[in-house]
């Protein structure tokens, strides 16, 4: 059953150990299905075509486990990719996680020893490329070739258990939080077209749209920082599906009836990164649980395997670049990927979905009931990472919250 945040009469060991025995574990591997194969590129978007294509997904590219959440190091295979495909995600990641690093960089050598010409032209360029129009392109991309080169070259997985999706199918909508941050969250980032392609939600939305089409359905919307909306070159990963990770962006996508996904440690969480171990910066930031009561929408808890080791970074030991960029809202520190580049390694990146969180709705919550769905979440988010860890190749490692 679904967790909620009411007191409950714990199970028995043996209540535990057979619910246990029945649980199915899934890896559905992303990265293996075709381009083309997508509910986005789907003509038909009845509920009997959704269905076929849910049981094709489920059969072909995912592996299953009863009992066990897999065995130690068997979901550590990385994903063929060929040259031309490796080299086309290189260089559209190059192309947004460089020019992002490089263009301030830019604009400090003109101002320096640049006239003021071509300090005028930098900030005009600047000012386009931070506001320019973005094409409405989110729904072609999810069954693009690029997309399925970029879901192979960091072996893209979601591991779940089957009766965990259905209750996150059921009871859309519902807001799922992901952490850690790492330099960049790839696995978060593929989350929100890999969700809109290959997870169906059933629960039609209020519409007059005959017959059936893919917006009649609950969308999932990813929730990057405000400012990566007018960050220039980072501002194209908003081309996938995204909303302002505000309380009235998210809370008017809830209302709509669609799923929401957001990084719960933010910028905090990126001055934590190290080999040691995995630290996440959500001890004492209650948002989220503030944002679940008010809204009565159920939380589902993600770790992201992977996010912490796609780049390598440098920032003070001091604490003097954390501050300025949670003070700004603009992450400020130097990183570096493949080649000592701004090209994320190419490590397997997974997102382990852990169970559904359901929260009674409180419109003006106190700060007990905030403390206790806190708990509930920082738990969940803990057990889904010991409860994959070792299946991932991460055995080794242990988390904590600061």
């Amino acid at each position: 059953m679904a967790k909620e945040a009411t007191s409950i009469e714990p199970l028995s060991v043996e209540q535990r150990r057979s619910d246990e025995e029945s649980i199915e574990y899934c890896c559905l591997n992303i990265w293996k299905i075709p381009s083309g194969l997508s509910l986005t590129a789907l003509k038909d978007q009845s509920a009997a075509s959704r269905q076929t294509f849910e049981e094709t997904i489920m059969k072909e590219y995912t592996e299953k486990s009863v009992g066990k959440p897999f065995e130690d190091g068997q979901l550590t295979t990385m994903a063929p990719i060929s040259t031309m495909g490796q080299l086309a995600v290189v260089c559209v990641l190059s192309l947004v996680m460089g020019g992002a690093l490089f263009w301030p960089l830019v604009g400090v050598v003109i101002t320096c020893i640049g006239s003021w010409s071509s300090l005028s032209l930098y900030i005009l360029l600047t000012v386009i490329l931070a506001y320019h129009p973005m094409p409405d392109v989110s729904q072609s991309i999810c069954h693009s070739w690029i997309l399925n080169e970029v879901y192979k070259y960091f072996t893209y997985r979601f591991v779940f258990t089957t009766s965990g999706l259905k209750r996150a199918q059921n009871m859309t909508p519902w807001v799922g939080v992901g952490v850690p941050h790492g330099v960049m969250p790839f696995s978060n980032l593929l989350s929100t077209p890999a969700c809109q392609s290959y997870l169906k939600f059933d629960k039609v939305k209020a519409s007059n749209n005959e017959p059936l089409v893919l917006s009649s359905y609950p969308e999932f919307i990813g929730c990057p920082a405000s400012v990566v909306f007018h960050t220039p070159f980072l501002r194209y990963f908003t081309l996938l599906r995204s909303e302002h990770v505000s309380r009235k962006a998210i809370e008017h996508q809830l209302s709509l009836g669609n799923n929401v996904g957001l990084v719960g440690d933010g910028i905090a969480g990126i001055f934590q990164c190290n080999h040691d171990d995995e630290v996440v910066a959500l001890k004492n930031r209650k948002g989220l649980a503030k944002l679940a009561l008010r809204t009565g929408r159920p939380i589902i808890p993600c770790y992201s395997f992977g996010n912490t080791e796609a780049f390598s970074l440098w920032y003070d030991g001091f604490g003097i670049m954390e501050k300025i960029s949670r003070k700004l809202q603009a992450s400020f520190f130097l990183y570096w990927g493949r080649f000592g580049l701004p090209i994320p390694h190419r490590v397997n990146i997974t997102m382990a979905i852990g169970d559904l969180i359901q929260v009674k709705q409180v419109e003006n919550p106190s700060q007990e009931e905030v403390d206790e769905v806190h708990a509930m979440i920082l738990a969940a988010i803990e057990e889904t990472f010991n409860t994959y860890k070792s299946a991932l190749g991460w055995g080794h490692k242990t988390m904590r919250f600061v």
